[in-house]
């Protein structure tokens, strides 16, 4: 298992956009920053890591739906299985390093929310100030950045999913990000309907994308019709069910 890693983590880092993707995370939240600059919500912008996390998504889409899928399309796959290492190692390998490279890119949003923040409020809107749930402006972007990572795992078990189903990476990246967001308006769409007349509407799993925002806006509320703490519950349950279910895929799936 330790030489599994070794390997998943030699090509991470060996791959280009590794090396990218802090300096497109760093450009596009300090796009957001000082296109919020003069917003009344500058608070709201600094706690939410300045849209960090919501790039930290898409980018861990991209990178789950290309880490199962290369491997078939070029056939690595083969070299794997022969040397006798096992589905279940190969996955729980790809799927370990695939949580830490999450776990990191939040912390480098985390990181990278202190600079543009004093870049574009200087000192005003202390880190110490009080803000949402009585706490510290520095408590509730901490808080935000560690729910959002909770809420990240749902997304990397469905990405998986999509990659073990499709033929491509081409094709596991845009069904990744085409069915998670275009799915998320649905749903959206949906309870704002039929929500409250159809409660079991409310569980389903698109819903469970809208955790950090209804953490950072507690409102949201009226969107979503499931409390923090039901969100919660839905995100551990479903993120579960979809890794299983790219598990299976991943192991029936023929070389």
């Amino acid at each position: 298992m330790k030489e599994l890693l070794s390997e998943e983590f030699y090509k991470l880092i060996h791959k280009r956009g590794t090396w990218y993707t802090p300096i497109v995370l760093f450009m596009a939240m300090l796009a957001v920053g000082f296109m919020a600059r003069h917003s009344p919500d500058a608070q709201w912008y600094i706690t939410a890591a300045f849209a960090g996390t919501e790039w930290v998504l898409i980018i861990m889409i991209v990178v789950c739906a290309t880490t199962i899928s290369m491997e078939y399309e070029y056939g690595t796959i083969k070299h794997l299985v022969i040397e006798d290492k096992g589905k279940v190692r190969i996955f729980l390998s790809k799927f370990s390093i695939i949580i830490l490279y999450d776990a990191y890119l939040h912390l480098l949003a985390f990181g990278f929310t202190l600079p543009i923040k004093w870049l574009m409020y200087g000192g005003k809107y202390s880190f110490s100030a009080n803000y949402e749930y009585g706490q510290s402006l520095m408590s509730n972007l901490i808080n935000e950045c560690l729910i959002d990572f909770l809420g990240s795992i749902v997304i990397i078990g469905a990405a998986l999913l999509l990659s073990c189903a499709a033929k491509s990476a081409a094709v596991a990246i845009a069904s990744g990000i085409t069915v998670i967001f275009i799915g998320q308006g649905v749903s959206m769409m949906l309870l704002r309907n039929v929500g409250r007349s159809i409660p079991l509407l409310r569980w389903n799993p698109f819903n469970m994308l809208n955790m950090p925002n209804e953490w950072s806006n507690p409102a949201y509320y009226e969107n979503t019709l499931l409390t923090i703490k039901q969100l919660m519950i839905g995100n551990i349950g479903y993120s579960i069910l979809f890794i299983l279910a790219a598990f299976l895929m991943f192991e029936r799936k023929r070389i």
